[in-house]
């Protein structure tokens, strides 16, 4: 039965260059993330600037004082970035589905699911922020939908929670609609690994020394 949605079978050469791929989707991700950010910040005056994994605000003279509307409006620009940037991807890969079933796809398509896949941000979020929950036994009050929720005055799970489970319902339609039978097994191990990857040689290792 679970041969008609996944080929449980790795094609190695697919899965080294997936890694490698997912690992600097993870990194562009990031960045254009806190780019979302910076944008914010320009809408509502700021200057800013872009580290590896935040964005700062840098206070001047000329600035005015920095209010909740202000805040709401810089906090908003990562998330919004990033799932516009998914959406686009995945409208894209519909614009260009082919008509026949998919058993090979090429090269232009693979990045429009790797765009797509930006949803996937949210989805993480929801996780790690469960994940803390469980091991310190108390709810984060940081991260973008967190901190949206809050200045909304709505329950903190009611922006990270929906956003998390659309990041989900992306990977499924990406997964089993575009990313052909025999290397779906492969895309989702060599996604795992690399997006872990890329984190990790992102957010503690490289980042730090590249965008301080």
């Amino acid at each position: 039965m679970l041969e008609k949605f996944i080929n449980f079978k790795i094609e190695f050469k697919l899965l080294l260059l997936l890694i490698i791929v997912f690992i600097f989707t993870t990194i562009i991700g990031t960045v254009s993330h806190e780019c979302g950010h910076f944008i914010g910040a320009k809408i509502i005056g700021f200057n800013a600037k872009v580290h590896y994994g935040y964005t700062s605000i840098i206070y001047d003279g000329d600035l005015r004082g920095k209010d909740q509307f202000d805040r709401f409006v810089f906090t908003l620009g990562g998330p919004v970035q990033t799932m516009f940037t998914g959406t686009a991807g995945l409208m894209l890969l519909f614009v260009f589905k082919k008509s026949n079933p998919v058993s090979s796809i090429n090269l232009k398509q693979w990045f429009f699911i790797f765009l797509s896949l930006f949803w996937l941000r949210q989805t993480a979020n929801f996780a790690t922020w469960i994940i803390g929950y469980l091991v310190n036994d108390k709810l984060s009050l940081r991260g973008d939908e967190i901190k949206l929720a809050q200045y909304l005055q709505l329950p903190l799970w009611s922006i990270i929670l929906p956003t998390a489970l659309v990041g989900c319902i992306v990977a499924i339609i990406v997964i089993f609609k575009f990313v052909p039978l025999h290397q779906r097994f492969t895309f989702v191990v060599a996604g795992l690994i690399g997006g872990f990857s890329g984190y990790i040689l992102w957010l503690e290792i490289f980042g730090k020394m590249i965008m301080p």
